[in-house]
């Protein structure tokens, strides 16, 4: 039996676990997920349907520092639960170039028939200039190496916009599929009958030289068990974020109780930012990942907690 491998890439917050949410219930066929954290607790999982067989694996890349528990995490998958399907959601700041390569040796080394099946990576258009300009070396690895790019949050740019970043998508990709349409749009089976009409492609690796790994990089910071915030100041809250008194906050992600006891989920970019209500999951937490992050204001805003405390079960970076 053959086990496909479908990576979804994409930049901080271009919408990799929305899409996952939208095509996987959808899926026939076993299914399994291999969710990837740059930061040192997992929250993607949380929101991903319980009932789907989930590896989580954070605190670094998969493709660099994260290899053997990748690995591992693939070969369990495919002997315990031998799936059809297996999804794997990168890091935002991995390098898909990487990431293909260790998915190779391991289905050269694997007893198990693993292969790739597509490579997707979502490109948030918003952001598309502003991370070129700011990251180019990880942002254009995850487009080139791609077969497929879906195009998110587009709903608030003009066409002129649009066509310009397809095009320049097209400058370092001229072979992948790009949807033009607003796949946010689209339910989950329209999605997959797009990715089913794809052609098989041959990898082809493209290399953007970076000159320094992810994590020299990126700082992240986790709280668990964050406090109790009014349903009335979230949104003043994560409009805050985008203020340099917080240092460059890339992500925000997390799941906050209300003074109203009800939980919610809430997604922060310095281009866009969202929250909604969930259910059924257990626990509390938020991360952060950026540049120069200012953690100690991060932390009075988000806990009670005595600062120094709290900063002493972090790493420092």
């Amino acid at each position: 039996m053959i086990i496909n491998v479908n990576i979804i890439s994409g930049f901080l917050g271009a919408g990799k676990t929305t899409f996952l949410k939208k095509i996987l219930p959808n899926m026939k066929g076993k299914i399994a997920l291999i969710e990837n954290e740059f930061g040192d607790i997992g929250i993607d999982g949380d929101l991903i349907n319980d009932k789907l067989p989930i590896k989580e694996i954070y605190a670094g890349c998969i493709c660099c520092s994260l290899v053997k528990n990748f690995k591992d995490s693939i070969e369990e998958l495919a002997l315990e639960y031998k799936p059809e399907h297996i999804f794997i959601e990168p890091s935002g700041v991995g390098n898909l170039s990487d990431i293909i390569r260790v998915c190779d040796k391991i289905s050269e080394n694997s007893n198990s028939n693993i292969r790739i099946n597509h490579l997707i990576t979502i490109v948030d258009v918003s952001a598309f200039d502003d991370y070129l300009e700011n990251f180019g070396g990880f942002y254009l690895d995850q487009i080139r190496n791609a077969n497929i790019i879906f195009l998110s949050h587009i709903d608030s740019i003009d066409d002129e916009k649009v066509e310009e970043v397809i095009s320049k998508i097209k400058l370092n990709n001229e072979k992948a599929y790009i949807l033009k349409d607003d796949w946010y749009s689209y339910e989950g089976e329209k999605i997959i009958e797009i990715l089913d009409t794809i052609e098989d492609f041959q990898i082809d690796l493209k290399e953007e030289v970076v000159s320094t790994p992810a994590d020299k990089v990126f700082s992240t910071l986790s709280i668990d068990n964050p406090k109790i915030f009014l349903e009335k100041d979230i949104d003043k809250i994560l409009a805050s974020l985008k203020s340099k008194e917080y240092g460059y906050i890339l992500r925000a992600k997390g799941i906050l109780e209300l003074d109203t006891k009800q939980l919610v989920y809430f997604d922060f970019t310095p281009h866009h930012f969202s929250w909604e209500y969930i259910k059924e999951v257990k626990e509390t937490k938020v991360a952060f990942i950026g540049n120069q992050l200012k953690k100690q204001k991060i932390l009075q805003c988000f806990t009670n907690r005595h600062v120094s405390k709290v900063l002493s079960r972090y790493p420092k970076f």
